[in-house]
């Protein structure tokens, strides 16, 4: 055993042939070389010395005489001429790598330079060669700038590199960067100037250690003489950013190389120097605004300075994943490689005055060599059933009126002013399932199943009660302007799409039915989904009360709360798993984002859908949202089993809740979801006066009844997840197996939301017969 002492300074030692990454040169025809030499040899206990010159010579001898055939005998021949009276070992340069105890002999600089880049000719003229030999390249990032830099150093094809990174060495890197497990804990910045040094000793190379920041940035780019290419490979985006500004002022370009889809990037600011960062794709970003993000909330930047729709489909499947089963974004060594080159190749031509232009190039190897030559994703689309017409909807509504007495005639201007306002009513997804039509004295509401027809929607029942909303609403307007109005739901079983017929009565009589409160129509117009989040607010028990009431003057209608902070936090999760798998079956995520308006000119030529501002999201849960559109990172995802970040949301919106509601009705049947809707309505219209904001989350309970009734479009693998749920819900809601669950809703109390939904004009959902009002 070493003594502490003993053991201490070999400790001390060894740090200091860690931290070394200059190779020491020994030239034996100098005295004090020589001396040096001879003291490192007695010192250095098991030194490992490689002589090689003989070798060196010939083969230098035989590039310098392409045309001849030298055989081996006069090759050696040829070396003592050449040596003339310099004994073998003195002639050339004896390197010393202290860190790997080795002494190699090599030729001297000129010779050396002359024939490690024999094979370049003439992939690269001498004169190319040679221009090259005075350029200055910068690397910032050396997980995957080590391949770019160590590529240049192969070639030649520089005369400084310059290598920033403040990182050590990890296990975890070990599947991208070419080092030795030896090297586990040390400076990649010092691995990577030791991988040159071993290729060639003499290539100029200068370290900065502990990265480039605002102290050191200049001075990375200008001393010593200005970078002619500045390399960006680091993680950080505050850095990235901060490199491109400097870079700009003082006309570097900057080259990229993302390692995914090997997606590389090029900005002469040399020839352009008022060019917008990142080709303007991420505006004007202060660096310091996300300096101090995490992972998941830089993903809206990656996102802008990639693109989205550039990156590869594991990596966007690797990006939703990120904090919840992986910790960061991934990289593959084949990849890094093959960047690395594609890198390294660019900057020759840069530095040549080859190629002189910005740009963004994707040189996809997997796009170049598809898994599958003849392309497509051989998913289908979604089947779309039809909807009705002005003449379908006529032929219903004589149907069912033949051999009624007409009724009291509507003033077309009143059908329209009303159906309006019922237009407004709440529906999942904001789909707006109705068509209405005024014929002979009856207004008609009809269920249009083409647009509520869902996987997540359990026999469109979610549609039937947006019916019934609209009905509610339909019905409080009318009582505020002194009518009377008559309902009959589902009047027909021959016609389960007519959902309900409304006539206009002269005055009170038997077939009215007054409001339950008509106080309420002034909140008609001014209700709406509020996604937007808060901090926690207790739930008040008078307003419990009161939404308990209003959902309970509908009879059979039922209001049940959970508000305790360990039931909020069982039902996050529980949303969450129903989002989760929502996003991750192909069909439910294609139905989830036909909903979807991306732009206000998107959302304002449909009128109807989820606008995306109304998410109310983080700039991280949108780019998260964004990603999820991609079907082929999503099949991987499956593959994987993967997918628990996408609960995440879920978890950020429960914990705004002062309680989340689940509305019941007796059974699982239309009219039943028809009377729920009017229940919600009257809900909802209270919950607005009293200040409360509702939102939605009822896909968890309609995944749920699909499941209940035998599963069907749902994989076996949401089947048994939601198997697995439903008792840890009921738990927490205790309903009965044949309960309805209408609607399950947060209350918060928040500002006003951001965006409220849009509404297809009236002349688009009211038909008015040419057969009488």
């Amino acid at each position: 055993m070493e003594t502490g002492d003993r053991l201490g300074k070999r400790l001390l030692e060894a740090r200091y042939e860690s931290e070394a990454w200059r190779p020491q040169l020994f030239r034996l025809a100098v005295a004090e070389d020589r001396r040096a030499l001879s003291k490192l040899l007695d010192e250095v206990p098991g030194l490992q010395v490689y002589d090689a010159i003989e070798e060196q010579l010939i083969d230098l001898i035989r590039t310098r005489n392409p045309s001849e055939r030298i055989s081996d005998l006069a090759a050696r021949e040829r070396v003592q001429v050449y040596l003339g009276e310099t004994p073998p070992d003195e002639y050339g340069v004896w390197v010393y790598y202290p860190w790997a105890a080795r002494l190699v002999h090599l030729l001297d600089e000129a010779e050396f330079v002359e024939l490690r880049t024999n094979r370049n000719k003439y992939k690269l003229t001498p004169e190319e060669q040679a221009r090259l030999a005075k350029k200055r390249v910068g690397v910032v990032g050396l997980s995957v700038g080590q391949t770019v830099a160590t590529t240049m150093a192969l070639e030649r094809s520089v005369g400084e590199i310059r290598l920033a990174d403040f990182d050590r060495l990890d296990l975890s890197n070990l599947n991208r960067i070419r080092s030795s497990v030896h090297n586990l804990g040390v400076s990649k910045v010092l691995i990577t100037a030791r991988d040159i040094a071993e290729i060639d000793p003499f290539l100029k190379v200068v370290l900065y250690p502990v990265g480039v920041h605002d102290d050191n940035l200049t001075a990375f780019l200008l001393r010593g003489g200005r970078l002619d290419v500045l390399i960006d490979e680091c993680d950080s985006i505050d850095i990235k950013l901060k490199l491109r500004f400097t870079a700009r002022l003082h006309k570097i370009p900057v080259l990229m190389e993302t390692s995914d889809r090997s997606l590389i990037d090029v900005e002469r600011f040399d020839l352009e120097p008022t060019r917008p960062i990142f080709h303007g794709l991420v505006g004007n970003i202060e660096p310091e605004r996300i300096a101090n993000l995490s992972t998941e909330e830089k993903i809206p930047y990656v996102l802008k300075i990639i693109g989205e729709g550039t990156m590869s489909s594991r990596m966007v499947t690797s990006m939703i994943e990120i904090e919840s089963t992986i910790k960061t974004w991934p990289q593959l060594g084949s990849c890094v490689v093959y960047g690395g080159g594609a890198a390294a190749d660019i900057v020759r031509r840069m530095n040549l005055g080859q190629m002189n232009y910005s740009g963004r190039f994707i040189a996809d190897i997997e796009n170049i060599v598809p898994n599958d030559p003849g392309g497509g994703d051989g998913q289908p689309g979604l089947p779309r059933v039809p909807e009705w017409t002005a003449e379908g909807m006529e032929r219903a509504a004589d149907r069912w009126s033949h051999g009624r007495p007409a009724a009291h005639a509507w003033p077309p201007e009143l059908a329209r002013e009303l159906v309006e306002i019922a237009a407004r009513a709440p529906s999942g997804g904001n789909t707006q399932p109705w068509r209405w039509l005024l014929r002979g004295g009856r207004l008609f509401l009809f269920h249009e199943r083409a647009r509520s027809e869902a996987l997540a929607d359990f026999r469109t029942l979610g549609g039937v009660a947006a019916l019934g909303a609209a009905a509610e609403s339909l019905r409080l307007a009318a009582h505020a302007r002194g009518l009377e109005l008559s309902q009959v739901a589902f009047p027909s079983p021959d016609e389960p799409d007519l959902a309900a017929v409304f006539e206009c009565l002269p005055g009170p009589g038997p077939g009215a039915a007054p409001h339950w409160r008509d106080e309420l129509a002034g909140a008609l117009g001014l209700r709406h989904t509020n996604r937007k989040n808060s901090d926690r607010a207790p739930f008040d028990p008078a307003h419990h009360a009161a939404l308990a009431a209003a959902a309970g003057s509908v009879p059979g209608a039922q209001l049940l709360f959970v508000s305790g902070d360990a039931e909020l936090a069982e039902i996050a999760d529980l949303v969450g798993i129903g989002d989760q798998l929502r996003i991750i079956d192909d069909r439910l995520n294609q139905e989830m984002f036909r909903e979807v308006r991306w732009t206000p000119e998107e959302a304002e030529a449909t009128r109807d859908g989820i606008y995306i501002e109304s998410l109310e999201l983080s700039a991280a849960d949108l780019a998260g949202l964004s990603m999820c559109r991609r079907r082929d990172a999503l099949a991987l995802l499956r593959a994987l089993g993967g997918g628990k970040g996408l609960r995440k949301s879920a978890a950020k919106a429960i914990a705004s809740a002062s309680a989340v509601g689940l509305l019941t009705m007796p059974r699982v049947s239309a009219d039943d979801f028809f009377r729920g809707g009017q229940a919600l309505q009257r809900m909802w219209l209270v919950a607005h006066t009293l200040g409360l904001a509702i939102y939605p989350m009822t896909t968890l309970a309609y995944m749920f009844l699909r499941a209940r009734h035998g599963g069907e479009g749902l994989s076996e693998a949401a089947v048994a997840a939601l198997a697995e749920a439903r008792p840890r819900f009921t738990r927490l809601f205790p309903v009965g197996p044949e309960q309805a669950e209408v609607l399950l809703f947060r209350v918060s109390q928040a500002e006003a939301p951001t965006q409220a939904s849009l509404r297809r004009p009236v002349q688009e959902i009211l038909h008015v017969s040419g057969a009488g009002s």
